[in-house]
């Protein structure tokens, strides 16, 4: 199970529709537990056929899949009722491009102890979210557009420098840079003071073309 043993290895089932959405879920866990094995499922069938032939410490589900009105309250509870049913042992967490206060409550209810707006998945995230619900028991987190800063890319950057200036756009405010290049670190499988020199190499880039964001 998730929690106090974070660290170690998860099966992880995501049931998510959007193919883009699940590979950046995927990528979040590998950089959130040292170990785990996850699965994908895009729709409800496939979600039901793995859950019964698997046994998953979490399972991540977004209530608006294919075959569902994801506009009909009835429908997405009915979804994520069905499967925490089915896998009355794992940890559900939600997520959602469409949140509310209300539906959180009726999720909880149900069994969920986390509450995921889909425009707070970014790196990072999900080990904020673990560690949220490793110490608090839960983890909610609704839609604020405000929060992220405008998309920015650089064609000169690697596609490793230009991680460690998204994840540095990104830093919350009291997280130091030394944080970003220890957890990055962790991420990619680099040592921090790796992250610190790829960081600086790319900033030292952008510095030449005399465009630096806000928050370098």
């Amino acid at each position: 199970m998730l929690g106090t043993q974070s660290k170690h290895v998860q099966n992880v089932l995501i049931i998510e529709d959007q193919h883009l959405m699940r590979t950046i879920l995927v990528d979040e866990l590998k950089g959130a537990l040292t170990t785990c094995f996850v699965q994908g499922a895009a729709n409800m069938s496939q979600a039901m056929d793995m859950l019964e032939t698997n046994l998953f410490d979490l399972v991540i589900i977004d209530p608006g899949l294919p075959g569902f009105d994801p506009r009909s309250q009835s429908d997405r509870l009915a979804v994520v009722q069905t499967i925490v049913e089915m896998s009355p042992n794992a940890i559900h967490f939600v997520i959602t491009g469409s949140d509310s206060d209300e539906e959180w409550r009726a999720m909880q209810k149900l069994g969920v102890s986390a509450y995921l707006a889909k425009n707070h998945i970014r790196p990072g995230s999900m080990i904020e979210v673990l560690d949220d619900f490793a110490n608090e028991g839960l983890s909610v987190r609704f839609a604020d557009e405000a929060m992220a800063p405008p998309e920015f890319v650089y064609s000169g950057l690697t596609p490793r420098e230009q991680e460690l200036i998204n994840w540095m756009r990104q830093r919350p405010e009291g997280k130091s840079r030394r944080q970003i290049y220890e957890e990055l670190g962790h991420r990619i499988g680099i040592d921090p003071d790796s992250a610190e020199k790829y960081y600086k190499r790319a900033r030292a880039k952008l510095l030449k073309t005399g465009i630096l964001p806000k928050g370098l």
